[in-house]
């Protein structure tokens, strides 16, 4: 919340562009969804309006006067392929020409715009876009410390990202830096670690699942997971829970002698935890 409530801060530098597109998509924030409002235009302005045979109501909510939209509305626009066409633009330029483009689209491709936008504001962000704070530590007074310090950046996903072709874009992200701490579920490490040892292949939402059953392959949509995936992945965890609750039984009775040295020798000495990592 606090990274929050900060990049709302810094967000006075964003384009015009970008707040437009807000304002239009959020309907709390907009105006520009009462703008049109029926206004009938007079009977005699028009060969149709004043048609007898179409309905007044008609003529009233179809072919009522409209009020100008606000000066600086985006314009529905999709990019142009014919501009890149004869000159040398590479492909990376192509392809952020396109994103850029998602902004004037519309449809759900505008809100990934409007997710672009924020993931890029998370990125360029620094503590000394904010002023200092009265209930803030004293060094970070220190203008060029402020500099250094950027947004922790959260990233959470359930298994079926691992599952997919998502995982590779995920292990960019990590081995790149761009996030700070990873959010998932044990099925996510569990499906990441099966990745390792197998493939997990394409198939088709459309297959029946019973008869892949039979065959010992399981379906995710319309992904294909054969059942060694999950053998070598047991093959390979088993020893280690193995392993892990042996040490675990170990280090109990040691726990246990301790206590009962710390109870014999006083009843107000602390005992010691009970809870330890194993070494695996």
């Amino acid at each position: 919340m606090a990274v929050t409530n900060t990049l709302n801060d810094s967000n006075n530098d964003k384009s015009q562009r970008s707040k437009d597109l807000s304002e239009i998509i959020n309907p709390t924030s907009a105006p520009i969804f009462n703008l049109l409002q029926e206004a009938p235009l007079p009977p005699s302005s028009s060969s149709i309006t004043s048609n007898p045979h179409i309905p007044s109501v008609s003529a009233s909510a179809v072919l009522g006067e409209s009020y100008s939209m606000p000066e600086g509305t985006p314009i529905v626009r999709g990019f142009d392929f014919s501009s890149v066409a004869n000159n040398s633009t590479s492909s990376s330029d192509t392809l952020d020409g396109i994103l850029r483009s998602y902004a004037t689209m519309g449809f759900q491709a505008s809100n990934i715009a409007l997710a672009i936008d924020q993931i890029n504001e998370m990125r360029k962000w620094r503590l000394s876009d904010v002023p200092y704070q009265s209930n803030e530590d004293e060094s970070l007074k220190d203008m060029d410390l402020r500099k250094k310090i950027r947004a922790r950046i959260f990233f959470s996903y359930t298994s079926n990202q691992i599952s997919c072709g998502q995982r590779e874009i995920i292990r960019y992200l990590v081995q790149h830096k761009m996030v700070d701490v990873i959010v998932t579920t044990a099925g996510g490490i569990e499906e990441d670690l099966m990745k390792c040892f197998e493939h997990t292949y394409m198939g088709d939402f459309k297959l029946s699942g019973r008869e892949l059953r039979k065959k010992g392959i399981n379906r995710i949509g319309n992904l294909l997971v054969p059942n060694k995936n999950y053998c070598k992945f047991e093959d390979w965890m088993s020893p280690l829970i193995t392993k892990m609750h042996d040490e675990q039984d170990s280090n109990h009775v040691k726990w246990a002698q301790e206590v009962a040295a710390a109870s014999s020798v006083s009843s107000n000495k602390e005992l010691p935890e009970k809870f330890v990592w194993t070494p695996s």
